[in-house]
């Protein structure tokens, strides 16, 4: 799915956002807490474009199971990332390898958030970390409103600009797929991470972990 529209995601990304994913995406970067020159993994790469946030800091590995997806992250990263193709059920990495993961706007696409959890927690060594961001449903209800009536209009219309518009239909719906930020932070924490966090980014549609 991801495959057929790899050539306008970035830019439709940009334009639903109305440009605020560029800031969703320095921030989760900058959470990344590790030293310079760590290996990090980047979960569901995508493009790459958080990736180039933190490439000439660390050593850094994407993930994704889309090889058009990969291409593209390549194309823009060149020998600063090395690209695998795998799922985040069964990450090719041996137990400890990285000291930070990361992910943006993933979530929403996983059947089982606590077993992807854990399989981040398997790959990082002690004391590593993991920082997410994605779209989470506003806590005010007149935002919420507002929120579900764009994301239910904005994605399919935008759609048709690209190769599959039904695939932006698909992204529209799987945002209600994704738990409220408190029952995200719980399952990271049965997955064995010791101390989580979240907060909600400006304008308030979006929460990193």
């Amino acid at each position: 799915m991801f495959d057929d529209i790899v050539v306008r995601y970035d830019l439709l990304s940009n334009l639903l956002s109305f440009g605020f994913d560029r800031w969703w995406r320095r921030k989760a970067a900058g959470a990344v807490a590790a030293p310079p020159g760590s290996f990090v993994l980047d979960l569901g790469c995508g493009t790459g474009r958080l990736g180039e946030r933190v490439a000439g800091r660390h050593r850094e590995v994407g993930v994704d199971v889309s090889m058009e997806m990969l291409r593209a992250a390549r194309a823009r990263l060149a020998d600063r990332l090395h690209v695998v193709q795998g799922s985040a059920f069964a990450l090719p990495f041996a137990d400890g390898a990285f000291q930070a993961a990361m992910s943006a706007f993933v979530l929403r696409n996983l059947a089982d958030y606590q077993a992807a959890f854990a399989e981040c927690a398997r790959v990082l060594a002690p004391g590593g970390s993991l920082s997410i961001v994605d779209i989470t449903e506003p806590r005010n209800r007149l935002w919420r409103k507002a929120f579900d009536a764009y994301f239910s209009v904005a994605p399919p219309l935008l759609g048709r600009l690209s190769a599959n518009p039904d695939v932006y239909v698909y992204l529209s719906r799987s945002l209600a797929q994704l738990p409220p930020p408190q029952e995200v932070s719980a399952q990271m924490a049965g997955a064995g991470f010791g101390t989580v966090r979240h907060r909600v980014l400006p304008p308030g549609m979006v929460t990193l972990w």
